[in-house]
C-alpha cells in the first residue's frame, strides 16, 4: 500500500475518506439528504453535531437538523424519516436524554438501510457475519463509524494485513464503540480483548501489557492507564474525550496514540457516518 505512513495519522485518514466521499457524491450525480436528531444533551455529542453540520455543508450534503422535544415526538419523527425519500440517512446522538427511551430500542426503529451509523440489530448482525451486502439487495450494510475510524486510520498507516495476529485491548463494552469494534477485530483475525468497568484491575493490567493495540473509552474524567503498563511499540485509541491516557509520557517514550484535540479519531468517525451516507444513497 503506497500511502503507508506508518503512524497513527486521523487527519490524513481523514482527509483521504473526504476525498473518497466528494468522489462519491460526483458518481451519485445529486447530493444526498441527511436528517439528523441531536437526542442527547453531553458535551461531547453536542460538539460532534456541530462538526458534523460543517462537514455536511462543506460536501454540499442536503442536510436537515431535526429538533424533538419529546420521546413520543423522537418515535413518530423516525417513522416518518424512514419513508421520506428526501433522506437517505438518519444520524441520531445517543445516549438519549427522553425517559423511558432505551437506546437500542430507538436503534432498531429506523430503516437499517437508511441507518449511516450501523446500530441497527440488522446491520450489527451482518457486521458479525462479516458481510458487506444486505441479503438480496444491492445495499451495502452499514457499519458502526468509531469503530470502523480506528479501523481505517490503522489500515492507513500500516497496512490491510496489519491487525492479523495482533492482540487489541478494548476498554468499553457499548453497542456503539466496544462491541462492534471487537466484532470488526475477530472479523481481521485479530485477538480481540474486551473490557469494562466489572473487570479486575489485575486482569486489565495484565492485557495492558499485552495489548499490540489498546481502544479507550471510559467517559469518566480522571479515568487513565497507567503508562508504564504500556508496551512501547504498543499503538493507543482514546476516544474518550476526556484522555484515558497521559499523552505528555506517551509521547516522551514515543508510544504512538490519538488523542482528543489535533489528532482526534472523531474526524475520521464523521468521514465514515457521511461514507455511509453515500452509499444509504445508492452507491453500489
Amino acid at each position: 500500500m503506497s500511502n503507508l505512513t506508518f503512524k497513527l495519522d486521523c487527519q490524513e485518514t481523514s482527509e483521504h475518506y473526504r476525498r473518497v466521499i466528494e468522489k462519491n457524491i460526483k458518481q451519485l450525480g445529486q447530493s444526498p439528504g441527511l436528517a439528523v436528531i441531536l437526542g442527547c444533551s453531553e458535551e461531547g455529542c453536542i460538539t460532534y453535531h456541530r462538526f458534523l453540520m460543517k462537514d455536511c455543508q462543506d460536501l454540499g450534503i442536503r442536510v436537515q437538523d431535526i429538533e424533538v422535544e419529546s420521546g413520543l415526538e423522537l418515535v413518530k419523527t423516525v417513522s416518518r424519516l424512514n419513508q421520506d425519500p428526501k433522506y437517505q440517512g438518519i444520524f441520531i446522538f445517543y445516549p438519549l436524554k427522553y425517559p423511558g427511551l432505551k437506546d437500542d430500542e430507538i436503534m432498531d426503529l429506523l430503516d437499517p438501510e437508511k441507518d449511516i451509523e450501523g446500530l441497527h440489530s440488522t446491520n450489527i448482525g451482518y457486521l458479525n457475519k462479516f458481510r458487506k451486502r444486505m441479503d438480496g439487495s444491492d445495499h451495502r450494510c452499514m457499519t458502526p463509524c468509531t469503530a470502523r475510524a480506528v479501523v481505517k486510520t490503522l489500515k492507513r498507516g500500516f497496512g490491510e494485513e496489519w491487525l492479523a495476529g495482533k492482540t487489541v485491548l478494548v476498554i468499553n463494552d457499548s453497542l456503539r464503540i466496544g462491541r462492534p469494534l471487537t466484532a470488526m477485530m475477530a472479523n481481521l483475525k485479530a485477538t480481540p480483548i474486551l473490557c469494562h468497568h466489572n473487570t479486575s484491575v489485575s486482569h486489565l493490567e495484565k492485557f495492558t501489557a499485552m495489548a499490540d493495540v489498546i481502544v479507550s473509552a471510559v467517559p469518566v474524567l480522571g479515568y487513565q492507564i497507567e503508562t508504564s503498563l504500556i508496551q512501547d511499540h504498543t499503538l493507543c485509541f482514546d476516544l474518550s474525550g476526556h484522555g484515558n491516557f497521559n499523552f505528555q509520557e506517551l509521547e516522551a517514550r514515543g508510544i504512538a496514540h490519538t488523542d482528543n484535540s489535533h489528532n482526534s479519531i472523531g474526524k475520521v468517525t464523521r468521514m465514515m457516518a457521511l461514507l455511509n451516507l453515500t452509499y444509504a444513497a445508492g452507491l453500489k
